[in-house]
């Protein structure tokens, strides 16, 4: 690769360790001849991923005393240091829009904006946000280019923010179907736990992920030898709190909370399960159009487990099109039990859900399919003509 290969300049005002489609996007970039450098905010949790050489990572930091100080001290850093020979800017989430927007303007490049999570008008948005958010919803429909993870957002952000141009859907998912591993059983064996069937969530563990009605609906699983499993980034208050809620239950012997991995570990573990939890409460609107946004349920589909998804229209369509899972109600934990009795109760009909979701993802989901028009489009701006 050499300084002559097209450079795209991407900004985004968080950790893109933790946001896999800036990594898919990034490796499938690099492994189609482009550069790539993410200008990012450096945070607490150290860098994780291990990104192509083609891939360049600079994390700024600030010791400004609000958020807002620090958004502005970001948003000049990166004016500063991003590199203007760049094909084309890219701002992801509306942070990055606000400075790719002005660099784009500067050096009259084209811009694109992905849009991973989008925040709703005062929707608990803080004061500096709520004018991050107005400049989003004057500029955006000036991007080139809109992509956005999943359908049904895209029809209200397209409706919230004008657009010109309808979005290009590209679903978060992982490249490739993930190998078989026996990490996750390796793991809970230390811990002394041996569960015959494993439900199992990965990613952010807080509020509105249904963990607690799904902790609640344990003792109304069919066998006591079936476990729930979360993995991931996770407050110590709201752990204590899950733990404190599985003993009051009498179920913390079937709930089991691992540490964290890297995003190029992650499907090891998830492999191993029997099923993949992906109920969302519908507390905002990325958790009520999550259906192909959630990068956990494609990477459940890609390592060929039935889903057990919120029933909402398009994770209900999602599951009924492929034969790949089934829905409950997030909010009721009989729903639940229901749900996971039915998946796990019947192996010959899981593991048939579990193909159906792997052949799904290999034929459709992949990520390298997905990203396919953004790359076509890219070369039509890179090359001058618009779409």
């Amino acid at each position: 690769m050499n300084n002559s290969s097209p450079l795209m300049q991407a900004i985004f005002y968080s950790n893109p360790d933790g946001y896999p489609p800036i990594i898919n996007s990034a490796k499938v970039l690099a492994a189609t001849g482009y550069r790539v450098n993410i200008l990012c905010r450096t945070t607490d949790t150290p860098p994780n991923v291990d990104y192509p050489s083609q891939v360049t990572v600079r994390r700024l930091s600030t010791d400004a005393a609000n958020t807002w100080q620090a958004y502005l001290d970001f948003t000049f850093q990166a004016l500063r240091h991003a590199d203007t020979t760049a094909s084309v800017f890219v701002g992801h989430d509306m942070h990055g829009l606000l400075v790719a927007r002005l660099l784009a303007t500067r050096h009259r490049r084209p811009l694109i904006y992905h849009c991973h999570d989008f925040a709703e008008s005062g929707a608990g948005i803080a004061l500096g946000g709520r004018l991050v958010k107005v400049f989003e919803e004057r500029f955006a429909r000036t991007a080139d280019l809109v992509i956005v993870p999943d359908a049904e957002r895209a029809q209200v952000m397209a409706g919230a923010l004008r657009l010109t141009r309808s979005p290009i859907i590209v679903a978060n998912s992982p490249l490739e179907c993930a190998r078989p591993s026996t990490r996750l059983q390796d793991l809970l064996t230390e811990h002394n736990l041996n569960f015959s069937r494993i439900i199992f969530r990965q990613g952010r563990i807080g509020p509105g992920h249904a963990i607690e009605a799904t902790v609640h609906s344990l003792p109304l699983w069919r066998e006591s030898t079936w476990g729930f499993v979360v993995m991931g980034i996770a407050d110590d208050d709201y752990v204590g709190y899950l733990r404190d809620l599985a003993q009051r239950l009498g179920v913390a012997d079937r709930f089991m909370i691992l540490p964290p991995v890297s995003y190029d570990q992650v499907a090891n573990f998830t492999v191993g399960a029997s099923a993949g939890h992906a109920l969302y409460d519908p507390i905002h609107i990325n958790n009520r159009y999550s259906t192909t946004a959630s990068n956990k349920t494609m990477e459940y589909m890609a390592a060929g487990l039935p889903l057990l998804v919120s029933d909402r229209p398009g994770l209900r369509a999602l599951v009924e099109r492929y034969d790949c899972g089934l829905t409950a109600d997030e909010s009721d934990p009989r729903s639940i039990a229901a749900a996971v009795n039915a998946l796990l109760g019947d192996s010959a009909r899981a593991q048939q859900m579990g193909a159906n979701a792997a052949r799904a993802f290999d034929q459709e989901f992949r990520y390298d399919k997905q990203f396919a028009p953004v790359l076509t489009a890219m070369t039509g701006l890179t090359s001058g003509r618009r779409p």
